[in-house]
């Protein structure tokens, strides 16, 4: 426990700037339980409001199922007595016989007979009897609606009683339609069948009685088709669209398959708003009566209760912002300035020093602060003074070293290593622009003898006199002379074609022997060099490597054909 208190109050919290955590104190103390209070009375008020909304509107759909039943079973009571009729059952024994004439006259008389029976029924929209061969048998009705029909009554129908269907008038129209087969009084063979289409309006006066408030809405839903049938009246009636919604569809089929036939359920619909809805099933329909109303309007009265509690808290909230300001600000002020200057001390300003007023921690913890920003600024610049001499010291020595590094010491030209990183470079740079680049090796002839005979301190004035010479012939600040080991030197010079190379290698040649060095051990009687001459435009992937084995066995060449002399690509002069 112990661990897990000094974790928060003395790493966790000190992350925090003290201002906000002496802010954040006071709002905690001050609306945390405003905020938890109230956000329990919330749930336990929408709990409570939905369990009395669930078993009244549970209720209340019940019972419109049964008032709209009732009115179901009028029309059917009425349809049955219609084609048990003595006049129907003659009419139709005279359709089926032989006599075309009295098969004219008795679709005629089936159609007088609805006509008087449903004629004066403003809530009857469509009534035709149809043979067996589901042919309707008013002649003045349209092929089209004829077909329609046709496609209807093919749905299988109860032989004892009537069933319903929704019927889609037009694009924007559907009419419930209820069905019953005619069967004969004298032998109970199928005589045809009765269609009576009704509004859906006949049936929403039942709705008229039914009042759940502006937001609620009652209806009834073809969960088959996805679709309302018959909507009530009011404002709450324009959310038609959305009661349509699949959604709620799903969720009444999926509760009817548990054998829940009048439930309370909750759903969400394409817009992600949230419903709770009460239905209640019509038997032997798939249609359902329901009472939806949105959950927001449903939890209005916790909102209302929520909304307050958050004023409170809202209210609380500024005036223990107001106290947690001042107090933080007599802490987290002056703790401000000392940190500003300290960051400036940082940066390396240490002239400035911080005001000492009061007589609390902060001000003990500023004066120490001058006390040391004092001494750090005395040692400061006795340390800038001796780290500007070092500076200058190792700058001097840097320099130094990187001359002899690259320098050789016996003849003051450019070394071997050196050599290496300009040929790198400049074969990089010839392959990239496709540019000639020559590599002159040069190799004092008989050397060893001349060593021998003068001795060493003779041999190593005859290299540097060699290399004064190369160094000599350095015109552009890319050209290098450098020694490649012993008694071998090198010569770089880029831009420079095979014609020009062979003469620039000649004259070097030539200047030597006319220096007239002694050589007691040369046939030539005087000291003189073979060079070998390469000059190419160097092609992607060539090494320097490559470079050197070339002028080397142009070299060798030269030495092999009587030294003294220059060699290129095979040629000797």
């Amino acid at each position: 426990m112990r661990h897990v208190l000094d974790y928060i109050s003395l790493r966790l919290l000190r992350r925090i700037n003290i201002r906000f955590r002496l802010i954040n104190s006071f709002i905690l103390l001050a609306v945390l339980p405003l905020m938890i209070s109230g956000m329990l009375s919330y749930q336990e008020s929408s709990v409570a409001i939905q369990e009395k909304t669930r078993i009244y509107f549970t209720e209340i759909v019940r019972q419109v199922s049964i008032n709209v039943q009732l009115q179901m079973d009028q029309i059917e009571s009425a349809s049955e007595e219609l084609v048990l009729s003595d006049r129907v059952q003659s009419a139709l024994q005279r359709y089926y016989g032989s006599n075309e004439i009295e098969t004219i006259r008795a679709r005629s008389e089936l159609t007088h007979v609805l006509l008087e029976k449903y004629g004066a029924s403003s809530y009857i929209n469509q009534k035709y009897f149809l043979d067996n061969a589901l042919r309707v048998m008013d002649t003045q009705v349209f092929p089209q609606l004829g077909e329609s029909v046709t496609r209807l009554v093919r749905t299988p129908v109860g032989a004892e009683h009537a069933s319903w269907h929704a019927y889609r008038v037009s694009a924007s129209q559907t009419s419930i339609v209820m069905l019953r087969k005619i069967r004969s009084k004298e032998n109970n063979q199928p005589a045809g069948t009765l269609f009576i289409g009704i509004k859906p309006s006949h049936f929403s006066g039942i709705f008229d009685m039914v009042d759940l408030g502006p937001d609620a809405s009652t209806f009834i839903l073809d969960a088959a088709n996805a679709g309302v049938l018959v909507k009530g009246r009011g404002k709450a009636q324009q959310l038609g669209d959305v009661r349509t919604d699949q959604a709620l569809a799903k969720k009444i089929m999926q509760s009817t398959a548990e054998g829940l036939e009048t439930s309370f359920i909750t759903f969400e619909d394409a817009q992600k708003r949230h419903y709770v809805a009460a239905y209640s099933h019509i038997p032997e329909t798939s249609w359902f009566v329901v009472n939806m109303v949105p959950l927001a309007s449903l939890n209005a009265g916790a909102q209302s209760l929520r909304d307050k509690i958050l004023m409170i808290s809202g209210a609380c909230f500024l005036f223990g912002l107001l106290c947690s300001f001042i107090i933080a600000r007599s802490i987290s002020f002056p703790l401000d300035h000392l940190v500003g200057i300290m960051q400036q001390t940082e940066a390396g300003n240490y002239h400035l020093r911080v005001r000492s007023e009061g007589a609390d921690e902060i001000t003990t913890l500023a004066s120490r602060f001058n006390e040391m920003a004092s001494k750090v600024d005395e040692h400061r610049d006795r340390l800038e003074e001796r780290v500007a001499e070092r500076t200058r010291e190792l700058e001097t020595a840097t320099q130094t070293l990187e001359i002899l590094s690259t320098t050789d010491g016996l003849t003051g030209i450019a070394n071997r290593r050196r050599f290496d990183q300009s040929l790198a470079a400049e074969l990089m740079r010839a392959t990239r622009t496709q540019t000639p680049l020559t590599l002159m090796l040069l190799d004092v002839d008989l050397f060893k003898g001349y060593n021998d005979f003068y001795g060493h301190q003779a041999g190593d004035d005859c290299l540097r006199t060699v290399a004064q010479l190369l160094q000599s012939r350095c015109r552009r600040s890319s050209d290098l002379a450098a020694r490649y080991g012993g008694e071998e030197f090198t010569f770089v010079a880029i831009d420079t074609d095979a014609e020009s190379a062979l003469a620039l290698a000649e004259s070097i040649r030539t200047d030597l022997q006319a220096l007239g060095l002694p050589h007691e051990r040369s046939p030539f009687n005087c000291v003189t060099v073979s060079i070998g001459v390469v000059t190419r435009v160097p092609e992607l992937g060539i090494t320097s490597e490559a470079f050197l084995r070339m002028a080397d066995a142009a070299m060798y060449r030269a030495k092999n054909a009587g030294r003294n002399r220059s060699c290129v690509a095979g040629e000797v002069v």
